[in-house]
Protein backbone atom coordinates (compact mmCIF):
# COMPACT_ATOMS: atom_id res chain seq x y z
CA UNK A 1 0.00 0.00 0.00
CA UNK A 2 1.37 3.41 -0.88
CA UNK A 3 1.84 6.15 1.65
CA UNK A 4 -0.21 9.32 0.95
CA UNK A 5 1.87 12.43 0.30
CA UNK A 6 0.94 16.06 0.69
CA UNK A 7 0.08 18.05 -2.42
CA UNK A 8 1.51 21.54 -2.76
CA UNK A 9 1.50 24.03 -5.60
CA UNK A 10 4.98 25.18 -4.55
CA UNK A 11 6.57 21.86 -3.57
CA UNK A 12 4.95 19.75 -6.27
CA UNK A 13 3.17 16.45 -5.89
CA UNK A 14 4.21 12.83 -5.86
CA UNK A 15 2.71 9.44 -6.45
CA UNK A 16 4.14 6.50 -4.48
CA UNK A 17 3.82 2.86 -5.44
CA UNK A 18 5.09 -0.33 -3.83
CA UNK A 19 6.07 -3.28 -6.01
CA UNK A 20 8.09 -6.33 -4.95
CA UNK A 21 9.12 -4.58 -1.74
CA UNK A 22 10.43 -1.51 -3.57
CA UNK A 23 9.04 2.00 -3.21
CA UNK A 24 8.68 3.75 -6.57
CA UNK A 25 7.96 7.47 -6.31
CA UNK A 26 7.11 9.74 -9.23
CA UNK A 27 7.52 13.42 -8.30
CA UNK A 28 6.34 16.36 -10.41
CA UNK A 29 6.85 20.09 -10.02
CA UNK A 30 3.70 22.17 -10.34
CA UNK A 31 5.67 25.20 -11.48
CA UNK A 32 8.66 24.20 -13.62
CA UNK A 33 7.57 20.94 -15.29
CA UNK A 34 10.49 19.05 -13.73
CA UNK A 35 9.71 15.35 -13.23
CA UNK A 36 11.72 12.78 -11.29
CA UNK A 37 11.28 9.08 -10.59
CA UNK A 38 12.92 7.48 -7.54
CA UNK A 39 13.26 3.81 -6.63
CA UNK A 40 13.93 3.33 -2.90
CA UNK A 41 15.16 6.92 -2.76
CA UNK A 42 17.56 6.59 -5.72
CA UNK A 43 16.93 8.82 -8.74
CA UNK A 44 16.39 6.65 -11.85
CA UNK A 45 14.79 9.08 -14.31
CA UNK A 46 14.45 12.83 -14.73
CA UNK A 47 13.02 15.08 -17.42
CA UNK A 48 11.33 18.43 -17.85
CA UNK A 49 8.02 18.52 -19.68
CA UNK A 50 4.85 20.57 -19.72
CA UNK A 51 2.96 18.08 -21.89
CA UNK A 52 -0.37 16.68 -20.71
CA UNK A 53 0.95 13.11 -20.93
CA UNK A 54 4.48 11.98 -20.06
CA UNK A 55 6.24 8.66 -19.52
CA UNK A 56 9.41 7.59 -17.71
CA UNK A 57 11.04 4.25 -18.58
CA UNK A 58 13.53 2.52 -16.29
CA UNK A 59 14.80 -0.95 -15.45
CA UNK A 60 14.90 -2.74 -12.10
CA UNK A 61 16.74 -6.01 -12.55
CA UNK A 62 15.16 -7.82 -15.50
CA UNK A 63 11.90 -5.87 -15.26
CA UNK A 64 11.07 -2.87 -17.44
CA UNK A 65 8.99 -0.26 -15.60
CA UNK A 66 7.14 2.77 -16.91
CA UNK A 67 5.41 5.54 -15.02
CA UNK A 68 2.89 7.37 -17.17
CA UNK A 69 1.27 10.59 -16.05
CA UNK A 70 -1.80 11.99 -17.74
CA UNK A 71 -3.45 15.31 -16.98
CA UNK A 72 -7.12 15.03 -17.86
CA UNK A 73 -7.87 18.72 -17.16
CA UNK A 74 -5.55 21.33 -15.68
CA UNK A 75 -8.38 23.22 -14.00
CA UNK A 76 -10.63 20.33 -12.92
CA UNK A 77 -8.29 17.35 -12.65
CA UNK A 78 -7.70 14.55 -12.15
CA UNK A 79 -4.03 13.78 -12.72
CA UNK A 80 -3.50 10.07 -13.32
CA UNK A 81 -0.23 8.25 -12.68
CA UNK A 82 0.05 4.63 -13.83
CA UNK A 83 2.86 2.22 -12.98
CA UNK A 84 3.49 -0.43 -15.63
CA UNK A 85 5.71 -3.48 -15.31
CA UNK A 86 6.85 -5.29 -18.46
CA UNK A 87 4.13 -3.54 -20.49
CA UNK A 88 1.23 -4.32 -18.12
CA UNK A 89 -0.43 -1.65 -15.98
CA UNK A 90 -0.16 -2.80 -12.36
CA UNK A 91 -1.06 0.22 -10.20
CA UNK A 92 -2.67 3.61 -10.66
CA UNK A 93 -3.17 6.64 -8.49
CA UNK A 94 -5.01 9.84 -9.20
CA UNK A 95 -4.77 13.31 -7.77
CA UNK A 96 -8.33 14.53 -7.25
CA UNK A 97 -9.24 18.17 -6.76
CA UNK A 98 -11.97 19.00 -4.26
CA UNK A 99 -15.37 19.78 -5.78
CA UNK A 100 -15.91 23.42 -6.69
CA UNK A 101 -18.19 25.30 -4.32
CA UNK A 102 -19.46 27.59 -7.09
CA UNK A 103 -20.52 27.07 -10.68
CA UNK A 104 -17.99 29.31 -12.41
CA UNK A 105 -20.18 29.73 -15.49
CA UNK A 106 -23.32 30.85 -13.64
CA UNK A 107 -24.44 34.49 -14.00
CA UNK A 108 -24.77 34.80 -10.21
CA UNK A 109 -21.13 33.82 -9.67
CA UNK A 110 -19.95 36.20 -12.40
CA UNK A 111 -21.97 39.07 -10.90
CA UNK A 112 -20.53 38.32 -7.46
CA UNK A 113 -17.00 38.31 -8.91
CA UNK A 114 -17.64 41.59 -10.72
CA UNK A 115 -18.91 43.19 -7.51
CA UNK A 116 -15.80 42.00 -5.63
CA UNK A 117 -13.55 43.42 -8.36
CA UNK A 118 -15.36 46.80 -8.35
CA UNK A 119 -15.23 47.05 -4.54
CA UNK A 120 -11.50 46.24 -4.45
CA UNK A 121 -10.83 48.72 -7.29
CA UNK A 122 -12.81 51.52 -5.57
CA UNK A 123 -11.12 50.83 -2.22
CA UNK A 124 -7.70 50.98 -3.88
CA UNK A 125 -8.57 54.21 -5.71
CA UNK A 126 -9.86 55.75 -2.47
CA UNK A 127 -6.70 54.69 -0.63
CA UNK A 128 -4.57 56.25 -3.37
CA UNK A 129 -6.60 59.48 -3.14
CA UNK A 130 -6.19 59.58 0.65
CA UNK A 131 -2.46 58.84 0.36
CA UNK A 132 -1.86 61.61 -2.18
CA UNK A 133 -4.33 64.34 -1.16
CA UNK A 134 -4.86 64.00 2.55
CA UNK A 135 -1.75 62.32 3.96
CA UNK A 136 0.48 64.08 1.42
CA UNK A 137 2.77 61.09 1.14
CA UNK A 138 5.91 61.27 -0.93
CA UNK A 139 6.14 59.07 -4.04
CA UNK A 140 8.53 56.72 -2.19
CA UNK A 141 5.99 56.32 0.63
CA UNK A 142 3.21 55.65 -1.87
CA UNK A 143 5.33 52.91 -3.46
CA UNK A 144 5.91 51.41 -0.01
CA UNK A 145 2.16 51.54 0.71
CA UNK A 146 1.34 49.72 -2.52
CA UNK A 147 4.17 47.26 -1.88
CA UNK A 148 2.59 46.50 1.49
CA UNK A 149 -0.84 46.06 -0.12
CA UNK A 150 0.71 43.78 -2.75
CA UNK A 151 2.24 41.60 -0.01
CA UNK A 152 -1.17 41.40 1.70
CA UNK A 153 -2.82 40.39 -1.61
CA UNK A 154 -0.20 37.72 -2.35
CA UNK A 155 -0.57 36.38 1.20
CA UNK A 156 -4.32 36.05 0.66
CA UNK A 157 -3.81 34.16 -2.60
CA UNK A 158 -1.23 31.89 -0.92
CA UNK A 159 -3.67 31.18 1.92
CA UNK A 160 -6.41 30.11 -0.50
CA UNK A 161 -3.97 28.00 -2.53
CA UNK A 162 -2.82 26.24 0.65
CA UNK A 163 -6.43 25.69 1.72
CA UNK A 164 -7.25 24.25 -1.72
CA UNK A 165 -4.15 22.04 -1.67
CA UNK A 166 -5.09 20.67 1.77
CA UNK A 167 -8.38 19.40 0.31
CA UNK A 168 -6.66 17.77 -2.68
CA UNK A 169 -6.20 14.03 -2.33
CA UNK A 170 -4.14 11.33 -4.00
CA UNK A 171 -6.16 8.12 -4.12
CA UNK A 172 -5.39 4.59 -5.29
CA UNK A 173 -7.40 3.36 -8.25
CA UNK A 174 -8.02 -0.26 -9.12
CA UNK A 175 -6.55 -1.66 -12.32
CA UNK A 176 -9.02 -4.05 -13.95
CA UNK A 177 -8.11 -7.65 -14.62
CA UNK A 178 -6.25 -7.94 -17.88
CA UNK A 179 -8.04 -9.83 -20.63
CA UNK A 180 -6.06 -11.71 -23.26
CA UNK A 181 -8.98 -12.53 -25.59
CA UNK A 182 -7.93 -12.80 -29.24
Amino acid sequence: MSKPKAFSFLKGYSFSFEDDGRIIEAWFSSLSGLQKVFVDGTLVSTQRSVATETAHNFMIGDNRYTTTTKMVSLSKGPFLCTLSKNGNDIKRQKLVYPPLKNDLSSPAYRLKSLIHFVVIFLASAFLLYIAVAWWQLTPASIYMLFGFLFVIAVSGVAYYMQKFAAETKIVDEEIGELSYDD
